[in-house]
């Protein structure tokens, strides 16, 4: 069976873009213009009807056409499961991703910590650093709850 991201694979429309300018509208919207150089024009953009949707994924590059990686997203994989976890459990938007994706409430950040253990199947945060499986189930529900955050902010 075919899943959804087989399918954007199998259609996705690879070209190499720069950034030539970004706007704000009034609306509160953006407009990213991007510049596609003529050799990586692919015929099913210039064929396609104006207001044609895509979704899109863009990756920075640097000169050796390596991906130059987000230190945001870096500093926070190099703070570990057992930080991250006490830095989302003091934030009430993580416990709003609990109450709604979950269907479990917490009211203050011992509530989301009693959550992550439970969600984990540990005792401790601390077990996080040290046992793989649970480990695991931390970065799952982190990434959940930050596509869950992306939608929101939508």
């Amino acid at each position: 069976m075919r899943t959804e991201a087989d399918q954007a694979r199998a259609n996705a429309i690879a070209l190499e873009v720069k950034k030539d300018g970004l706007r704000q509208r009034q609306s509160g919207d953006w407009v990213l213009s991007l510049v596609i150089a003529a050799v990586h024009m692919d015929a099913r953009i210039t064929g396609a009807a104006m207001g044609t949707r895509y979704q899109c994924a863009l990756v920075e590059v640097d000169d050796n056409e390596s991906p130059v990686e987000d230190p945001e997203k870096q500093k926070w994989r190099d703070l570990g499961p057992v930080k991250q976890a006490a830095l989302r459990c003091r934030d009430p938007v993580f416990w709003a991703f609990l109450k709604e994706e979950k269907k479990l409430r917490a009211h203050s950040q011992d509530e989301a910590a009693d959550i992550v253990r439970l969600l984990c199947a540990v005792s401790s945060r601390a077990d996080l650093a040290i046992n793989t499986v649970a480990r695991l189930d931390w970065y799952s529900l982190d990434n959940h709850f930050q596509a869950w955050k992306a939608a929101q902010n939508g």
